[in-house]
């Protein structure tokens, strides 16, 4: 500026001091007192400029730098240097304990100015000194009366929660756009993997986890990553019941329109002949939603347990895996396995999906009695055939052999009256020697048809297609009512 150039002008190579006046100067004391050099003019000291006093000092050490200058706060010092490097170093050296001590008087300035021009504005006067001044003098506000919530209430929040949940997730397009994608390149995985000639065991299993996983994928987090905002809420008058129905209704929209995608894609192969999938479609789909709502309540309660999103997130897995190892998609569940299935959701909706389908099946476990196999599934029926096949065989050579040995015996007999007629002096014809009848035919064995894509492998041995729906609503109620006690423990806690 003008008034440094001022200063300047002609200085010795020594350091300078410039000071903006923001407020009238108070007396420098004795231990800041800074000799000027002898051709400095004595009027270049001290000097008036448009923003207000203006100061300048001399000083060849920074030990020698006060925390205030002529009564201005340290923070509105400008320091600058003609030429010594170490100088600037002890300006910035961090270790230095004066300046330590300088930069806390320059942060506490900063603060107390800061504090005081927020106390002259106008907010600060009705949001802080008007509500201050209606509370009374000692400083305790009485409680507010609390009013029993009434189920207008609560289906008024609940409105309010979901149309902020649905604000929240419509936000991230990039997401929701992953989420409907999985859907029909799941259905097409599937027809890549599973055979046109292979038991339709496998699209229906797929069907059932695949629906547990949306649900369970999508809610793991929902409450663990928003629980600060759950926290405060809570404090005031959020009500449980509204924010977990919230978080089902506008999950379930969103599972429910992939389900639709998955098994509208799945239908379509269908009945264009590219892969058979039988059955009742609108049963199959309920149960299909019935399914993934179940596994959004799993998911809900994981995330109303764990501590951080990433504990939920690694919790998944291990929800999925006891679904394929123990729902019966290797076998028909025997002994402990078979209790343990019970309590898997994928269980009941694999069972239900397969019930629904109208097949049979090709174990005997299952099978229908009024079928073509006759209640003994397609192996046992073919084992049976062939059986019957046997049996018939051997009793065909049986006869033939009986027979053949009859009339050798005739032919016997009938040889020793022709000699005893002979040797009386007789006219006899002798017997003709008897033929044998054509060998029985032996059945071959009939073989298992390889097209099996009209059975399944089995039927649950408790599953039937009224209790397997009514078991996946007992779980989903269930899981919704431990989510509430476990968020109500917390409440307490």
């Amino acid at each position: 500026t003008k008034q440094m150039q001022m200063s300047f002008d002609g200085f010795p190579p020594i350091h300078a001091l410039y000071v903006t006046a923001g407020s009238q100067p108070r007396a420098l004391k004795t231990a800041h007192v800074i000799k000027k050099p002898a051709n400095v003019p004595e009027q270049d000291d001290f000097e008036v400029g448009d923003t207000g006093l203006s100061r300048f000092g001399f000083i060849t050490r920074v030990e020698d730098l006060p925390t205030r200058w002529f009564g201005y706060a340290a923070v509105d010092v400008l320091f600058l240097t003609t030429g010594s490097q170490s100088f600037v170093e002890g300006l910035i050296d961090e270790k230095n304990d004066i300046r330590r001590r300088q930069r806390e008087a320059i942060a506490e300035h900063v603060a107390d100015e800061w504090k005081r021009k927020f106390q002259a504005t106008e907010q600060y006067r009705r949001n802080v000194v008007e509500p201050l001044s209606v509370l009374p003098r000692d400083g305790r506000a009485a409680a507010p009366p609390k009013r029993r919530t009434s189920p207008a209430d609560s289906i008024r929040q609940w409105g309010t929660l979901t149309r902020r949940y649905l604000e929240v997730l419509s936000r991230d397009k990039f997401n929701l756009l992953i989420l409907f994608g999985q859907a029909p390149i799941i259905a097409f995985l599937t027809y890549l993997v599973v055979g046109a000639k292979h038991p339709r065991d496998f699209p229906f299993f797929l069907l059932a986890l695949v629906s547990i996983w949306f649900g369970t994928s999508v809610a793991a987090r929902e409450i663990i990553r928003e629980r600060a905002v759950y926290t405060r809420e809570r404090m005031v008058n959020l009500r449980l019941f509204p924010y977990v129905a919230s978080k089902l209704f506008v999950l379930s929209l969103i599972v429910a329109l992939q389900c639709v995608l998955l098994f509208g894609t799945v239908k379509m192969l269908h009945y264009a002949g590219i892969m058979n999938l039988p059955g009742w479609a609108i049963p199959q789909f309920a149960l299909m939603l019935i399914t993934a709502v179940v596994g959004i309540a799993l998911g809900l309660f994981v995330s109303a347990i764990v501590r951080t999103s990433e504990m939920a997130t690694s919790l998944v897995p291990l929800i999925l895996i006891p679904q394929i190892l123990f729902s019966g998609l290797v076998g028909v569940p025997t002994g402990f396995s078979r209790v343990i299935g019970t309590a898997m959701p994928a269980t009941w909706a694999f069972d239900g999906l397969k019930q629904f389908s109208m097949l049979d099946t090709l174990d005997e476990e299952g099978s229908d009695p009024a079928g073509e196999n006759k209640g003994r599934g397609l192996y046992k029926h073919y084992e049976d055939l062939n059986d019957e096949h046997i049996v018939k065989a051997r009793d065909d050579v049986a006869n033939y052999k009986k027979d053949a040995e009859r009339d050798l015996k005739d032919y016997e007999q009938k040889m020793k009256d022709y000699v005893a007629d002979l040797k009386a002096g007789k006219q006899a014809d002798q017997p003709p020697v008897p033929k044998l009848k054509p060998v029985p035919e032996v059945h071959g064995a009939d073989k298992i048809p390889e097209d099996l894509s009209n059975y399944v492998t089995f039927f649950h041995p408790w599953g039937h297609w009224l209790l397997d729906p009514f078991v996946l609503l007992v779980m989903f109620f269930g899981l919704v009512i431990a989510t509430i006690l476990a968020l109500r423990a917390q409440d307490i806690l």
